[in-house]
């Protein structure tokens, strides 16, 4: 089975993401984003192991954003102690390489990288 989810960044609203055509979360400063998956906060539990399709709107040139569309796999899904809402991490499974750079420079400037991707 396959859920989406797709995230958006407007000019200074910050990073919200739709999660099962829900309302928009807007996420918290530990969201992350790189060429490697995703690590974002959900209100509802999403089952580890779980196929995932993806919309990642973000910059383009012009005022239009550019859709990315890419599928990937919930490796862990932890609940948090202080707020009613999920961690959840992704990893990519077929995302293009330039769409892989795009990403990372995106993430780089708002500084969104995980630590893995940061030393590299």
């Amino acid at each position: 089975m396959r859920r989406d989810l797709s995230s958006r960044t407007r000019h200074g609203e910050g990073i919200s993401v739709f999660v099962f055509d829900e309302n928009p979360v807007k996420q918290p400063e530990g969201f992350r984003v790189c060429p490697l998956g995703l690590q974002f906060y959900s209100p509802r539990e999403i089952q580890e192991f779980q196929m995932m399709e993806f919309r990642l709107a973000v910059p383009g040139n012009g005022r239009t954003p550019q859709n990315i569309h890419c599928s990937g796999v919930v490796v862990h899904c932890k609940p948090l102690e202080d707020r009613a809402m999920f961690r959840v991490w992704i990893k990519f499974l077929d995302l293009p390489e330039a769409q892989r750079e795009q990403i990372k420079c995106l993430a780089k400037a708002g500084k969104h990288l995980c630590p893995y991707c940061e030393n590299f």
